[in-house]
């Protein structure tokens, strides 16, 4: 079990950090610890800890063997354990870490980045460049997925700046290329013990970086050390998902061309309906669920931020879901959140409405869903999924010159290298709006040349429309897995059956309901 410390931190830290933690070994396999009871897991987590906290983290890796996590701004124990020093706040650490908004067909990067070294290998990471922010669309979206981090200071940005010794840096906070500003990350191995520090107090949990955390967990040095099975978000047999939908925000049945293309090529389109659409005949929705693909709701009139309020969301929320089974005879289960604007009550309100799930996520605000995986969501049921996609395929965003489909090469190879979900979302052409297109043609081509690099990059992908992606998600939050005889036992819910699986040791492991795995 993996017990998550935060006494004297922030409280939305803590919270945030162990609903991504249960995201990926499970939600029993996750506890808070009280400030009374003992600390007795193999495998802590101090989230945002505060300088009392050394003492506990002290006495705990003494009963070791141990694996210790910490996010946020180390007390004077870690910064004794690491060998770290703290840096004086002044120019010569000074940063920026804001991108400007981004033109059509370009994108834009604050100047500081997270550079990853050599020693991220060693949890299955890379040489990964990270932007604190990035722009692909206006400031809204950030095409490779991750989230904001903040130049400020909240739970969102960095800690007290600081470094550590370069032999245990895991990454480099540089204010520009050739100009280090101090330490990101840091792995120190003991023989008794490892640790694992992001300087920043909800650690890399927007980011495909999340990767090396479950690598930590799962695999890093797990004959010696405590390791927890890490739910894959990849079927068994696969290496890939990838998953494909339209926003319906203005027009429905102008997709048709780009659904007939999908057929062709064998691969599921889904549909995410404004329902104030929906007047008249739409044989489209028929075609598109018989085709494998899914319906979702995208609310009723597009409103930011679901109406600004929870009676406005639900209101929206109840409305759609009557309109689609008027028109497609199904109730939605899922809802797609209009701009991804996903605030906490618009999660909440979709909950009470009686949907299943929601996909969300953009870079320009609600940073708490930014998941670096899918799963369940902190403070919501357990049986409530959401998910992130902010991979948009716009011709806004082709690049000029050389390759205009380079963005989204790199957000699919890194989605492949970190086995993640890979969705991606259009709009169908209105009016008023071709979203940057210069014709059909266009756009069917840049869509067919991604797919051809899906299919040339990943071994087994694995093509599901929405409902699919998010039923896989929501039985991977329902799957027990118990802690038994020196391994783990697992409890599955899996209605449809796909091959649900764990990495352990190492190893990729399909996993069934009652099966012990040590």
């Amino acid at each position: 079990m993996i017990k998550v410390v935060g006494h004297g931190g922030s409280a939305d830290a803590r919270r945030l950090v162990a609903a991504a933690l249960r995201r990926s070994v499970g939600h029993g396999q996750v506890g808070l610890q009280s400030r009374t009871e003992p600390l007795d897991a193999g495998i802590a987590a101090f989230v945002d800890p505060g300088e009392g906290n050394g003492d506990i983290m002290r006495s705990w890796l003494a009963g070791g063997p141990r694996k210790l996590i910490v996010f946020g701004r180390p007390p004077s124990f870690l910064r004794e354990l690491l060998g770290a020093s703290l840096k004086p706040r002044n120019g010569a650490t000074a940063f920026d870490g804001a991108a400007q908004a981004a033109p059509v067909h370009e994108f834009r990067e604050s100047p500081a980045f997270v550079q990853y070294g050599p020693l991220a290998r060693r949890l299955g990471g890379n040489a990964w460049r990270r932007p604190l922010q990035r722009f692909d669309y206006a400031d809204e979206w950030n095409n490779l997925g991750y989230g904001s981090i903040a130049s400020g200071q909240t739970i969102w940005g960095l800690g007290e700046v600081t470094d550590v010794p370069p032999d245990i840096e895991l990454a480099a906070l540089m204010a520009a290329p050739g100009r280090k500003v101090g330490s990101y990350a840091a792995l120190l191995d003991q023989p008794d013990s490892s640790t694992l520090w992001f300087n920043r107090p909800v650690g890399p949990i927007d980011s495909f970086e999340w990767r090396l955390v479950e690598m930590f967990l799962s695999s890093h040095r797990a004959d010696e050390l405590p390791a927890q099975p890490v739910l894959s978000e990849i079927p068994f047999g696969h290496d890939a998902v990838v998953t494909m939908r339209l926003d319906c925000d203005e027009d429905i049945e102008s997709a048709r061309r780009l659904w007939l293309a999908y057929r062709q090529w064998g691969v599921p389109l889904s549909l995410a309906v404004k329902t104030a659409l929906l007047d008249g005949e739409f044989p489209l929705l028929a075609d598109v669920l018989s085709g494998g693909g899914s319906i979702l709701s995208h609310s009723a009139t597009h409103m930011a931020n679901w109406g600004g309020s929870y009676a406005a969301a639900l209101e929206e929320a109840l409305s759609s879901a009557t309109r689609l089974e008027q028109v497609t005879g199904r109730r939605p289960r899922y809802a797609v959140s209009p701009f991804h604007q996903t605030p906490g009550y618009a999660l909440q309100a979709l909950h009470a409405a009686g949907y299943e799930g929601c996909v969300g996520g953009n870079v320009g605000g609600d940073p708490a869903f930014n998941l670096a995986r899918g799963g369940s969501l902190a403070g919501l049921p357990r049986g409530f999924v959401g998910q992130s996609q902010q991979c948009m395929l716009h011709g806004d965003c082709m690049l000029p010159g050389g390759d205009p489909l380079a963005t989204y090469r790199q957000a699919f190879d890194t989605a492949l290298e970190t086995r993640s979900i890979f969705a991606y979302t259009d709009h169908p052409f209105s009016a008023r709006y071709s979203y940057g297109w210069s014709n059909e043609d266009a756009r069917i081509e840049a869509h067919r040349k991604l797919l051809d690099h899906i299919a040339a990059t990943a071994k087994s992908p694995l093509y599901l429309g929405m409902e699919a992606v998010l039923d896989f998600l929501a039985a991977n939050a329902r799957t027990e897995v118990v802690a038994k005889d020196g391994g783990f036992a697992f409890g599955l819910d899996n209605g449809d059956k796909r091959g649900a699986c764990v990495e352990y040791r190492g190893k990729l492991v399909e996993i069934f309901d009652g099966m012990h795995l040590r």
